[in-house]
């Protein structure tokens, strides 16, 4: 496969990342988890502008958001192996790191966030979610060594 401006090294690279799924799996995270992001924007920009405190905001949201997203990102994108009983307290504990990091700042700056939430939660939900697919990546959503073979 030629393409002009890659380098053929490049090409290469670009064929391992499609042939061995990682490009689907990235497709997939993205696809569902900025489907999260979008909701977790507006319900936290509603909560919001509704008078609710920008970190209540987030708790709840997240109490909506978390099963579906769980779920979806456990079976379609990371076609993980591993029983739920396992995957959904790591998947829980990934979604706490990255959320308490955006609780801390909401604490600390609640009035930037209420004067310009969709800015505010745009890029806290960016932030979140380059955290969180590293972290279930490698961790909540790699199976556990019994079951490799």
């Amino acid at each position: 496969m030629k393409i002009p401006f890659l380098k053929p090294s490049q090409v290469a690279v670009w064929q391992r990342f499609v042939a061995t799924g990682a490009l689907r799996e990235v497709v997939l995270f993205l696809a569902i988890g900025g489907t999260g992001a979008i909701l977790y924007t507006a319900l936290n920009v509603m909560f919001t502008t509704s008078g609710v405190r920008p970190s209540l905001s987030i708790a709840f949201t997240l109490a909506l958001l978390v099963p579906p997203v769980y779920y979806l990102q456990h079976r379609l994108t990371f076609k993980s192996g591993r029983n739920h009983l396992s995957a959904f307290p790591r998947y829980v504990g990934a979604q706490l790191f990255g959320n308490i990091i955006a609780i801390f700042v909401a604490e600390l700056f609640p009035a930037p966030i209420k004067a310009h939430p969709i800015t505010a939660f745009v890029l806290i939900s960016a932030v979140v979610a380059a955290l969180n697919y590293g972290i279930l990546k490698f961790w909540a959503f790699r199976h556990s060594p019994a079951s490799v073979g």
